[in-house]
């Protein structure tokens, strides 16, 4: 059974139906990006899965969970994590505290930072390696390149224990540097953490997609490997401009 099973999912704005009958699975450890013109609706379906928009109709079920009622903090809770495209970080505390208001299991900051035994925790360290931040750790986070500044994030995710990450164009703005070693920890992720990839870098896409979903107006307009996408006239229409 797929971790994540999207059935008839939809929403409307106003009469416009920004997500129109979206179905499809995602398997534990896939690395699934959704692609299409501006305005398909690939950031409303990921709004849709973490709870930060309430689906119209439709089924959302995590782990045989049905999810598509939840509350957004509660699907967190499961395991559902989501990261914008602007990073959300604390950036007047050190890497290493980030990840402590991250991995903190009661409410606000000051219970985050006086647990020293969360900030030198084993799992810390592994996951600031997985990262790429392992030398950073008393870092302020305002000091970190854009790129760091995303790892970062990714990093908080996964001390949430986010089984499910949901990514917004995670490499706008990098250098050709800090995309290549993106893929890199995207790799590394997938080993156990699943991924919902929105990008537009096709290079990057073609780097870590197992599969490829690709919208148009709100609809599934196909799926399949990079070759499938790139051979499925529908698509070069749509969205390649043929």
């Amino acid at each position: 059974m797929a971790q994540l099973e999207v059935r008839d999912l939809h929403v409307v704005f106003g009469g416009l139906r920004a997500v129109d009958g979206m179905t499809f699975d995602v398997e534990k450890g896939e690395i699934l990006c959704l692609l299409g013109p501006n305005g398909a609706g690939k950031s409303t379906t990921l709004d849709l899965i973490c709870g930060k928009t309430q689906p119209t109709g439709g089924s959302i079920r995590f782990q045989e969970t049905e999810i598509s009622q939840m509350m957004e903090f509660q699907r967190a809770r499961l395991g559902v994590g989501r990261k914008f495209q602007v990073p959300s970080v604390y950036k007047e505390l050190s890497v290493a505290e980030n990840l402590s208001v991250a991995r903190s299991m009661k409410p606000g900051i000051w219970h985050a930072l006086t647990a020293p035994a969360v900030r030198r925790s084993k799992r810390m360290r592994e996951i600031l390696d997985l990262v790429g931040l392992a030398d950073k750790t008393e870092e302020p986070a305002g000091n970190l390149s854009h790129g760091e500044t995303q790892w970062l994030e990714i990093a908080m995710l996964i001390a949430q224990d986010s089984r499910l990450i949901l990514m917004d164009e995670p490499t706008a703005g990098m250098t050709i540097q800090e995309t290549a070693r993106t893929a890199d920890i995207f790799r590394s992720l997938s080993e156990n953490h699943t991924l919902i990839v929105v990008e537009h870098d096709m290079s990057f896409v073609r780097t870590v997609a197992d599969r490829i979903i690709v919208m148009n107006q709100g609809t599934l307009l196909a799926e399949g490997s990079i070759e499938e996408i790139e051979e499925n006239e529908a698509v070069k229409t749509a969205y390649l401009g043929h």
